[in-house]
């Protein structure tokens, strides 16, 4: 238990971090990190977010807060992820463990959403403008071709029912569905989970094929301690029923990036099964696959199989499981030859790839070998390590870590003793951290291919692969001038996906196809020009300029404008992003370096809004979940010997968060609670200052964050405005919006939701207002339309108006 309480600590941490440098709400930042864990896992091949929630703690619920659309390219499958909602990170009075009946009841709200994007309801309500609506949109366009879904639940909770049989298992896959003729995979991930996963070498889900009867082998004679090699023989409907249940899950991680398996048959296959099936163990190679466990029954059959890996022969498979299903043939009367290497679970990482690399020798995985243990991979380690950034004001110099192989950065990292785990990670900071499939993105944006960096993480990768191998002297004309480059254009990167978010052209969905397409559209302009970037400046400062930014910016928009033009001839936004069509109207735009100057937003100090200084042992303090990381520029407390100069100026809120952390320490005297009750219930009562000050400062000493101590706004309004007033400025929206009634916002949010007309965004907005935080701009102008919308759908305008206009 301490062990996953440190790992817990480490995370959020990590998501805090991630949250306050790019200026996002910490469920956003959670949802982030984890999915980053299940991708580096393989367990996803990709993420977007998605955020919908309806009527949760029903029997009518729906929730979504992302999803893997490659996975339908790649085997059929529909990936639906959900974060939990109650996360621990700042309740000191959470319980550290979930229950399977929780963790079931977001299962089934998954599930519906799916089921309603299936049949079309969910779109007839849902705003057209979300990504949900996207995602929906192709759940529906493509549920004739769906083979699975694949529910993920994400928690920072320990999950309790892994060693119980009647409960959820953490893998669990149901038969298909009369109705839509699906299977169904519920995979829950829970605080132990994603630290096994961070930490561990072997595989992040496991699977277990039982094979009634046995399979009849024959074991190589030899004496390897680390593996053992068995031939069998499979019947076609045997393997086309691993694949049907399991779909790319079969294939190695390697094998799964160069192929692409959905509804591709070799036509010579194909032929042999219909036409000669007898013959088919005569003219087909077989498969190689690997296992880290099997079972026998003592007469030389295999009865079960441990994570069963098909590291050649992925076409293979598919291609029976294909045919049976469009030309209904008999695969019984179908032989594979299968070659089964049985390696270790500790060895199975290490392993596993090279034995894919070497049954793959004729074909093009083998030929695009730049894994991690590649000459290519190595060095740009090596490089990394060589490569100090410069001292700049205030910092110390550091690297950027260069991760070639998944769990690499943690695991140098905990080997170390407390002390010198403590340099590590100043020398290395975890947010200048690149890892190897994430690089081929920053540089092939530059280059002018955002349509191959929209392909995803993975495929990107292996892309820029293929392209890489034919230069057999890619590795040696590796410099450390390239790796500086590599560095500034990640910067570059997040610079303007960051600053994406906060303009007021922005649609609040494809942030990432928007930075791609932005970085692309800027080189390119640069090129058209006869300029070049100025990295040697970047790598000075560690940053971009303001002109830059503008242009990035500028490039954006257009961006935006391509992604989502109506006419564009591919509906779903992120299949159109993968277009060579769609960066060639991008291509046609006019150049985006006239643009104007745009000032960049920098990172704060971390714990600047609380001035406290937090301890080493100290889980650092946080906001509610999708509330923002404490970088807001909010009206400061005073915060001399811990004193508040106005305890009625504060929200009722921010006073029962005080009561909720001070109760079960025992911390409220008399005096202290009765004055915060007065406050509370806004009774014209005197309470007692001294009392107050002295418990505000035992919470803090406790660990309570004084930012979680908000003002209440004091907002002037301007006569004659409503919620659909065009011409009123930002700033009048603003305060009209925040001097509405919170139980009016309550009945406005049920309203909306009902009708999916909220978006995360929206919430995230909404959260700010019953904080009592100031709306951004953004967030005024995604308000007041969502007013004029819901009014226009028959909402009434009464209730968009402040206490004293009703």
């Amino acid at each position: 238990m301490e062990e996953i309480e440190e790992y817990r600590h480490d995370l959020w941490n990590e998501v805090l971090e991630l949250a306050r440098d790019r200026d996002i709400y910490d469920q956003e930042a959670f949802f982030e990190t984890a999915c980053e864990i299940l991708r580096d896992s393989e367990a996803i091949t990709a993420y977007h977010p998605a955020y919908c929630r309806y009527l949760m703690g029903t029997n009518k619920a729906l929730a979504i807060d992302g999803y893997d659309q490659d996975a339908f390219e790649l085997d059929e499958s529909i990936v639906v992820i959900v974060c939990d909602d109650k996360l621990t990170m700042n309740d000191q009075n959470a319980p550290q463990t979930i229950q399977a009946a929780e963790c079931k009841k977001y299962f089934n709200a998954m599930q519906r959403f799916f089921v309603a994007a299936w049949n079309g309801s969910y779109q007839a309500q849902a705003e057209e403008s979300s990504e949900t609506y996207e995602f929906a949109q192709f759940i529906k366009q493509n549920r004739a071709g769906i083979r699975r879904a694949r529910f993920y639940f994400i928690t920072d909770r320990e999950y309790t029912g892994r060693s119980d049989p009647e409960a959820i298992q953490i893998d669990q896959y149901k038969k298909e569905k009369e109705r839509q003729h699906i299977s169904w995979e519920y995979h829950t991930w829970d605080i132990r989970r994603l630290m096994e996963a961070s930490h561990a070498t072997g595989l992040a889900e496991h699977m277990s094929i039982e094979l009634p009867g046995g399979i009849a082998t024959v074991k190589a004679p030899d004496d390897m301690e680390d593996m053992d090699t068995y031939l069998l023989f499979v019947t076609g409907d045997v393997l086309s029923g691993w694949y049907k249940k399991y779909g790319s899950k079969l294939m190695e991680a390697n094998v799964r990036s160069f192929l692409s398996m959905r509804g591709k048959v070799n036509k010579g296959i194909r032929t042999t099964i219909c036409n000669q099936p007898d013959r088919f163990v005569a003219y087909n190679n077989g498969l190689t696959a690997t296992a880290t466990h099997v079972e026998t029954d003592g007469q030389g059959r295999i009865i079960r199989l441990d994570d069963l890996q098909i590291v050649n022969g992925g076409q293979t498979t598919a291609s029976i499981f294909y045919t049976g299903q469009k030309d209904k043939t008999d695969l019984s009367r179908v032989i594979v030859p299968v070659k089964l290497v049985v390696v270790h679970e500790d060895m199975a990482r290490e392993l596993v790839p090279y034995i894919s690399r070497y049954t793959n020798s004729q074909n093009k995985v083998a030929e695009a070998d730049f894994s991690s243990n590649s000459e290519y991979q190595i060095k740009l380690e090596q490089l990394s390590k060589q490569a100090l950034t410069p001292p700049l004001p205030g910092t110390i110099q550091t690297h950027w870590y260069y991760e070639r192989a998944r769990g690499q950065y943690d695991s140098e990292k905990n080997r170390r003793d407390a002390a010198s785990r403590k340099a590590f990670e100043k020398a290395n900071p975890s947010k200048q951290r690149i890892k190897m499939v994430d690089a081929p993105k920053y540089l092939v944006c530059w280059d002018g291919q955002p349509q191959v960096a929209s392909l995803g993480a993975q495929k990107c990768f292996a892309k820029f692969v293929n392209q890489q191998s034919a230069n057999k002297s890619a590795a040696d004309e590796l410099n450390v001038d390239f790796y500086k480059q590599l560095v500034c254009k990640r910067i570059i990167f997040d610079t303007v996906y960051k600053h994406i978010k906060k303009a007021e052209w922005f649609l609040g969905a494809y942030q990432a196809n928007v930075a791609e397409y932005a970085v692309a559209k800027y080189s390119l302009d640069l090129r058209r020009a006869g300029l070049s970037c100025d990295f040697d400046a970047i790598w000075r400062r560690q940053s971009i300029d303001a002109h830059m930014l503008g242009c990035l910016l500028k490039a954006g928009e257009q961006a935006s404008e391509v992604l989502n033009d109506p006419r564009r001839p591919v509906q779903n936004v992120s299949e159109w992003a993968k277009k060579d069509q769609c960066w060639n109207n991008l291509k046609g735009k006019m150049t985006c370096l006239d643009a104007a100057d745009v000032e960049i937003v920098m990172e704060k100090p971390k714990h600047a809004a609380t001035k406290r200084v937090v301890k080493e042992d100290e889980v650092s303090a946080a906001p509610e979940p999708r509330h923002k990381a404490s970088n807001e520029a909010v009206e400061e407390l005073p915060t001399d010997n811990v004193l508040v100069s106005d305890w009625h100026a504060l929200t009722p809120k921010s006073l029962e968060r005080l009561i909720a952390f001070a109760t079960p320490k025992h911390y409220l005297s008399p005096k202290s609670k009765s004055s915060l009750e007065t406050l509370i219930s806004g009774d014209d009562l005197p309470i007692n200052e001294n009392a107050l000050n002295n418990l505000l400062k035992r919470c803090l000493d406790a660990g309570f964050p004084l930012r979680e101590l908000q003002a209440k706004p004091q907002v002037p309004l301007r006569p004659g405005i409503d919620i659909t007033s065009e011409d009123a400025s930002v700033d009048d929206r603003r305060d009209f919006l925040m001097s509405i009634p919170e139980q009016n916002w309550q009945t406005i949010i049920q309203w909306g939701q009902k009708r999916y007309m909220i978006n995360q965004e929206m919430m995230a907005a909404l959260a700010r207002l019953s904080e009592g935080l100031q709306l951004t701009d953004r967030q005024t102008v995604l308000l007041w339309r969502l007013g004029n919308d819901m009014v226009k759908r028959g909402f009434p305008a009464s209730l968009f108006k402040p206490r004293d206009q009703r």
